[in-house]
């Protein structure tokens, strides 16, 4: 049986419509694009390869905080709790 190609997801919020829009793009399509930007990696491994609830809890706050990174709107709505590092000084 012949391997299928291998996709990815991105995520964009468009202000003007209010929705954020995910697309499953073959890998292929996009390569160059993806070889000029840096990757928020999630190795599996730190999760004992379990893709739980909390894997996906963790997976879909930090593609909404990548989104709201680049907006006011969603950064001012933003209402998730993260883990917070008193070491981290904040």
């Amino acid at each position: 049986m012949p391997q299928k190609a291998q996709t990815c997801s991105v995520s964009v919020y468009n202000e003007g419509t209010n929705k954020i829009s995910t697309f499953n793009i073959p890998v292929n399509d996009i390569a160059a694009t993806l070889a000029k930007h840096t990757s928020f990696d999630v190795p599996l491994d730190d999760f004992d390869n379990r893709i739980d609830d909390e894997f996906a809890r963790r997976l879909g706050g930090m593609v909404l905080l990548t989104l709201t990174s680049s907006s006011k709107f969603m950064k001012d709505h933003l209402s998730i709790t993260t883990v917070h590092d008193p070491d981290a000084g904040d």
